[in-house]
C-alpha cells in the first residue's frame, strides 16, 4: 500500500481518516506533512481523527488549569501532553471528532482570523447537520450552545501552513473535562451533540458529513477546463456512416442524450450504445442531462429498429442503456428483454451489455424476466458516493442498487456484472474505496472510474479536476480490491470500450 504522502499527491485536497489515532503519532503525522507542505511536496491535507483519552496543554500558560494532578490523571489512564498550539487545556477521547488541516493560507488567500472563522464556519455547519444550533462567542474562539461550550479551536500557523485544529464534542464521556479548566475559562460548562439531542449517530457518517464540508471549504477552485480533459470531435467516414443508421432509424443513444464526451471516438469505432425507452426520465438527477418528465408508453417498434442498426453495423457487442422508468410496473425490465431477443435473433453472435436502471418499485420482477435474456453482462451504476445522493442523485437510493446486484449474482451466477462511478464532485477517497469495497462485496466483477464533466449550465458544478495519475492510482487500487476488469481514466464512462475483453491501461 502507498504512504500518505504518496496517495494525496495528485489531488488538490487530501482528507485522511486515521480512526483511532495515539495523539503522539499523529502529531508526528502533522509535523511530517506540514514540512512536507511546506516544500510544496504535497497538497493541501486535512487528517480525521478519534484520540483515547489524553489532555493537552497549549501555548497559553495562563489557560492551562488542571483540576487532577498528572499523576492522579495517568492512575486513571489519561496522560498529559504539553503542545504548541494556541489556546490553553483541553481533553480528547473516542466520540469526540477532532481534524487537522495541513494548510497553506497563502494560496488559500486566508489570514489566521479568516481561518478560525472558517473552522468555526465548518463546525457551525456540521453541527447543524447533527440538529445542534451552535454559535461563535466574542473573543472566544470555538463553538457554545448557550453558555455551553461544544467546540474547542486550537490552532499554530508556520510559514504560512497550518497544523493542530479543531475538536466538536459528538459523543464522548463529558466526564474528563472536570479534570480541567476548559481553556482557562471558570465555570465553563462542556457539551456534546448527544448532550443536546439524546440522539447518537455513527462516527463514519459523522466524518462523511464533516469531509464534504472541508471540501466545500478548502478545495481549490476550478479554473479553466485542464489539457487533459480536451477532445476534439472526430469527423471520419465510420462517425458519419453510425451517425446516419442511428438516425435513420429513429433511434435515441445515451451518446447524444447524456452529452457524452467520447460520442465522437466510440462513433469513429463504430459502436454506439443505444437508448430505450424514450428520452424522457421519471427523475431529475443533478449530473445528467436527460429531459426530466412524463415518458411515452414504451414503442414496440423500437426492438425490430435495433435489430437492424445492429445488421447495418455489423456489431459484435452492443450495448443497451434506458431512462428511469419508475411509471412502468417492471421498470422496463420487460423492453430491454425484448430489445435483446430480437437483435439476437437477426444477428445471433452479438454480445450484449445492458445499463440498468435501479428497478425501484419492482427489483426481483426485473431480475426474474431478464433472465429470459442472458447472456449478457449486467450494468447497473451507483454513480457517486452515497453522502452525495440527496444532492446528485434523486430518486436513487445507494442500498437499493447495492441490493440490486446482490437480486443478479444470486439469479444470474455465470453473469460478469458492472458499475461505474464518477470523481470530481465532492467526495473524499475513503468514501471513494468505501464504494469500491461495497461492490466487490456484493459480487461486482467490473468497474470504471471517470470525471464528472458538467453537461448543462443548470447541471451540478465541477468540484475538483482529478488528474490522470490520480485515476491511474485508482485503476491499480480497484485491481487490489479483486475487480477483474478496470477502466479508469478521465473520460471513462460506463460503456467505454465496453467491448473490450480486458483490463485497459489509462486512455
Amino acid at each position: 500500500m502507498l504512504t500518505i504522502a504518496e496517495k494525496i499527491k495528485n489531488s488538490s485536497l487530501g482528507i485522511i481518516d486515521c480512526g483511532l489515532a495515539d495523539y503522539q503519532q499523529a502529531l508526528q503525522q502533522q509535523h511530517q506533512l506540514h514540512k512536507e507542505r511546506q516544500q510544496g511536496k504535497i497538497p493541501d491535507t486535512i487528517l480525521i481523527t478519534e484520540h483515547p483519552p489524553i489532555i493537552t496543554l497549549g501555548a497559553r500558560q495562563n489557560a492551562n488549569k488542571l483540576c487532577t494532578d498528572i499523576e492522579s490523571l495517568k492512575e486513571q489512564g489519561i496522560d498529559v501532553v504539553d503542545v504548541r498550539r494556541g489556546g490553553g487545556a483541553t481533553a480528547h477521547n473516542p466520540g469526540q471528532l477532532v481534524f487537522y488541516p495541513i494548510l497553506n493560507l497563502q494560496e488559500l488567500g486566508l489570514d489566521i482570523s479568516e481561518y478560525i472563522r472558517k473552522l468555526e464556519a465548518i463546525g457551525i455547519e456540521l453541527l447543524e447537520q447533527l440538529g445542534v444550533r451552535a454559535e461563535r462567542q466574542k473573543g472566544f474562539p470555538g463553538l457554545w450552545v448557550n453558555d455551553r461550550k461544544i467546540a474547542s479551536v486550537g490552532v499554530r500557523v508556520s510559514k504560512s501552513v497550518t497544523y493542530h485544529g479543531m475538536a466538536i464534542n459528538i459523543q464522548n464521556d463529558l466526564s474528563i473535562f472536570d479534570h480541567i479548566i476548559p481553556c482557562g475559562l471558570d465555570e465553563v460548562e462542556m457539551t456534546s451533540v448527544l448532550n443536546e439531542t439524546g440522539k447518537k449517530h455513527p462516527m463514519n457518517e459523522v466524518k462523511s458529513c464533516l469531509s464534504q464540508l472541508l471540501v466545500q471549504h478548502f478545495k481549490s477552485k476550478i479554473g479553466k477546463l485542464p489539457p487533459w480533459l480536451r477532445r476534439p470531435m472526430p469527423t471520419s467516414g465510420e462517425y458519419s456512416k453510425t451517425s446516419e443508421i442511428v438516425s435513420s432509424l429513429g433511434l435515441e443513444t445515451i451518446c447524444m442524450s447524456a452529452n457524452c464526451p467520447n460520442r465522437g471516438q466510440c462513433w469513429s469505432r463504430g459502436t454506439a450504445t443505444v437508448l430505450i425507452l424514450g428520452n424522457i426520465c421519471t427523475r431529475n438527477c443533478k449530473f445528467c442531462s436527460v429531459t426530466t418528465g412524463k415518458p411515452l408508453p414504451p414503442d414496440p417498434t423500437e426492438p425490430a429498429r435495433i435489430a437492424e442498426m445492429a445488421e447495418q453495423m455489423d456489431a459484435k457487442y452492443l450495448v443497451i442503456t434506458s431512462v428511469n422508468r419508475d411509471d412502468l410496473p417492471d421498470g422496463g425490465a420487460g423492453h430491454f428483454r425484448n430489445c435483446i431477443n430480437e437483435a439476437r435473433n437477426r444477428r445471433p453472435n452479438v454480445k450484449f451489455e445492458i445499463l440498468t436502471p435501479d428497478f425501484r418499485n419492482c427489483q426481483a420482477k426485473a431480475v426474474e424476466i431478464l433472465a429470459d435474456a442472458l447472456p449478457f453482462v449486467f450494468a447497473h451504476n451507483v454513480e457517486t458516493v452515497p453522502s452525495l445522493y440527496r444532492k446528485a442523485r434523486a430518486g436513487g437510493n445507494y442500498r437499493r442498487s447495492l441490493n440490486l446486484f446482490k437480486l443478479a449474482r444470486q439469479t444470474y451466477r455465470d453473469t460478469q456484472t458492472k458499475s461505474s462511478i464518477m470523481l470530481g464532485l465532492g467526495e473524499t477517497d475513503a468514501e471513494v474505496e468505501q464504494v469500491l469495497k461495497d461492490l466487490r462485496d456484493v459480487g461486482c466483477d467490473r468497474i470504471t472510474i471517470g470525471q464528472y464533466l458538467k453537461p448543462l449550465k443548470d447541471s451540478l458544478e465541477v468540484v475538483e479536476y482529478i488528474p490522470p495519475a490520480k485515476f491511474e492510482w485508482w485503476k491499480q487500487r480497484a485491481i487490489e480490491l479483486g475487480f477483474a476488469w478496470v477502466i479508469s481514466a478521465p473520460f471513462a464512462r460506463s460503456s467505454y470500450f465496453a467491448e473490450k475483453e480486458n483490463t485497459l491501461p489509462i486512455l
